[in-house]
């Protein structure tokens, strides 16, 4: 039998910002966007204690890291960033993101209020180019998390594909509910890096970005193309 999340609702639980930034509608269409795309191996005991108990863990555990810059937005360039567990919900894939920030206030309350995700300020360092590319994850503390892709090889858009990603959104009175949010990129240009590295520059041994720890990296793209931010809905 798949094992079960074990994670109540109440864990992804936040306060709510007092004073709501406003934003412009979603969704946003953002046509100059690169993603760095990281699948790697974790222990399953903290991944199971991160689910929720409406998702199954896939076997080998693992996560699904995402880094994009938006290089245009209505709301102007933005990074954001999410960590993600790899799961089934229904029985079809699925990423549920157990961490994620951004560093760009309307991105923030945009995402607390309509995605669940990304719902912390941080800082993004993020570099992307023919050969190679690179990524710092910092919140308020300091350095998280870094991906070094030091070779790159270009490939053809159609051979990836990317599921739903899913967070527990906190809703006015205090109450929560799962919210999915489809793919967003457009693939206009691909490669693949075949000696990438997770990196943790600094210890934080409080932090899901590092209690979800890089044990094996199992692949890594780079995608440029267009990003539609979306709005979350309920599971259908």
């Amino acid at each position: 039998m798949p094992d079960e999340g074990l994670a109540r609702h109440e864990r992804y639980q936040i306060t709510l910002p007092e004073v709501r930034v406003s934003y412009p509608p979603l969704p946003w269409k953002c046509a100059d966007a690169t993603m760095l795309n990281v699948y790697f191996e974790v222990r399953k005991a903290p991944m199971l204690e991160r689910l929720p108990p409406e998702y199954c863990r896939t076997s080998p555990a693992y996560c699904r890291l995402t880094i994009i810059d938006c290089a245009d937005s209505p709301v102007g360039p933005f990074r954001d960033a999410s960590l993600g567990l790899g799961a089934r919900l229904n029985m079809m894939p699925a990423v549920f993101v157990a961490a994620s920030l951004t560093n760009n206030q309307q991105v923030l309350n945009a995402g607390i209020f309509e995605r669940s995700f990304p719902n912390v300020l941080g800082k993004i360092d993020f570099e992307a180019s023919v050969g190679r590319a690179h990524a710092l994850i910092s919140d308020a503390k300091g350095p998280l998390l870094e991906v070094t892709m030091p070779q790159l090889q270009t490939i053809e858009p159609s051979r990836l594909a990317y599921d739903h990603a899913d967070g527990i959104r906190t809703l006015e009175d205090g109450k929560t509910e799962l919210m999915v949010v489809g793919p967003e990129m457009t693939i206009e240009r691909a490669a693949i890096c075949k000696n990438a590295a997770v990196a943790y520059p600094a210890e934080r041994p409080e932090s899901p970005w590092q209690i979800l720890d890089c044990r094996n990296v199992v692949s890594a793209q780079v995608v440029h193309g267009s990003r539609e931010f979306k709005k979350g809905h309920p599971p259908r």
